[in-house]
């Protein structure tokens, strides 16, 4: 795995309540600090580093990579995100375990309670016993495990639901999950018989009905200052799981790719940072502040840069100057990154602006700067802009290869909207009709008209199970 940069970054820092390094993967002990970490701050533990920083590697990493996380992922309980990976750094391999603090502590590995003090790992004191269980009190009351009034497991998009389950049982093998209901209580997305906040914005198929301020909104301007006048704007109110996707597929067709001739190679070349953009909306969604109505979440491209700006305050304790090393990582809404997490929307638990400084000079493009201002956080991406100052990605996407189809039965216009739809998916293929109506901004029968008409005539086919398949031109 290339994340050498992470460990450079963690070399740098001292042991401590986050940090541990330890030489030998002596499986009882990882699993003993992983669960302190849990229970206090989280933290990383590298494995492969002796005391004195020396890199001595591990032999057998990725077997030894396996038997851990199966250790740790059956035997700390309750379940956590626990985040195990394989890095070869300076021709040795190392291990790196992620966690962050647990929001139902206390945590136990073998029937046994562990927290950090300082660099130590200790066995819980009564006392410590009894903050734990006051930080679970207090984390029952927080936003997301509120109830929703008037709500309903038939509100719920349950093919979502099933698709975290499948990668649930993929992640906790022995785990034992009776339906759906029984898998939201295990999460904590049921609380007392009720669906919470959390679970609503999952996994609603009308989020906004219960939680207006869940919009995500897509700004892009004809010039460097926000106005009245705008080349496209977007509002995505599906659940949090629809808007990555439909977000993500939104920004690849706005920015685009250019084609790279190298000798006899065509190769593509994205026009933005993909893994950043990903890295700094994964971070907004998550970090959010949801709990007032006037939150919000704005993604805008100027005619110079590209700015996500997200409701709430970096945590205390945390600076801007931070984001760029090796840093705390406080979460805002523990059931919702969890979640993420299981879905494999955050592969890495932590060092998520770190990766976003590598990807942009890996890439050569500027790099992110961060401010937080009146409650705002922003993280601004200078130079990322459509170029030629037109939103050529989304008409493009959309309009490019009209006339490359022509149905006698059809009207111009439906001829044109037949057109637009092909070339869009000849340029996204795998998609289904939920998302290509929700990207290109159309009603869904109208799109699935299209689409059986784009399908009757051999056109285009579906492709895969009904539930993780999409749409491709047909060859």
């Amino acid at each position: 795995m290339e994340n050498s940069f992470i460990i450079d970054n963690l070399l740098q820092q001292k042991e401590g309540v986050r940090l541990e390094f330890m030489a030998l993967p002596n499986k009882d002990a990882i699993a003993r600090t992983i669960t302190a970490f849990i229970n206090t701050q989280g933290g990383d533990l590298l494995i492969g580093i002796d005391d004195n920083k020396n890199i001595v590697g591990i032999d057998n990493a990725e077997k030894q990579l396996v038997s851990i996380r199966k250790l740790l992922i059956e035997n700390i309980s309750p379940t956590a995100p626990i985040s195990v990976n394989g890095i070869n750094y300076k021709k040795k391999d190392l291990i790196l375990i992620s966690v962050w603090e647990g929001a139902n502590k206390p945590y136990q590995f073998k029937g046994n309670i562990f927290s950090r003090e300082n660099d130590s790992t200790k066995r819980s004191s009564v006392d410590n016993l009894t903050s734990l269980i006051k930080d679970r009190k207090d984390a029952d009351f927080h936003w997301e495990r509120r109830t929703v009034l008037g709500s309903n497991l038939q509100d719920l998009d349950t093919e979502e639901i099933n698709k975290t389950i499948a990668m649930f049982r993929i992640y906790k093998p022995d785990s034992v999950i009776e339906d759906v209901e029984d898998f939201l209580i295990q999460m904590g997305l049921i609380q007392n018989g009720n669906l919470t906040n959390a679970c609503m914005l999952l996994f609603a198929r009308n989020p906004t009905r219960f939680i207006p301020q869940s919009r995500i909104r897509i700004t892009i301007y004809p010039s460097s200052k926000p106005g009245d006048t705008y080349l496209n704007d977007k509002i995505f109110d599906g659940n949090l799981l629809n808007n990555i996707t439909a977000i993500l597929n939104f920004i690849d067709i706005t920015f685009g790719k250019n084609i790279v001739i190298d000798g006899v190679l065509r190769n593509e070349k994205l026009n933005y940072p993909l893994l950043a953009i990903r890295e700094g909306l994964l971070n907004a969604m998550v970090h959010r502040d949801y709990n007032s109505v006037n939150g919000f979440l704005h993604i805008s491209v100027f005619s110079n840069r590209t700015e996500i700006a997200n409701y709430g305050s970096l945590p205390e304790g945390i600076t801007i100057k931070d984001l760029k090393k090796e840093h705390y990582s406080i979460l805002r809404n523990p059931d919702i990154a969890k979640i993420c997490f299981i879905r494999k929307h955050i592969e890495m638990i932590g060092d998520g602006t770190l990766r976003m400084i590598a990807d942009c000079k890996k890439n050569a493009f500027k790099l992110p700067v961060w401010s937080s201002d009146k409650n705002i956080t922003t993280v601004t991406f200078p130079d990322l802009f459509i170029k030629d100052n037109k939103n050529e990605g989304v008409n493009e996407g959309v309009n490019e290869g009209v006339n490359i189809l022509h149905f006698d039965d059809e009207s111009e216009g439906v001829n044109e909207e037949l057109n637009s739809i092909y070339s869009f998916i000849e340029k996204t293929p795998g998609l289904k009709a939920p998302a290509i109506a929700n990207i290109l901004n159309k009603s869904l029968s109208t799109i699935e008209r299209y689409i059986k008409r784009l399908r009757d005539s051999n056109h285009i086919e579906f492709r895969g199970a009904p539930k993780t398949g999409g749409y491709y031109i047909k060859t």
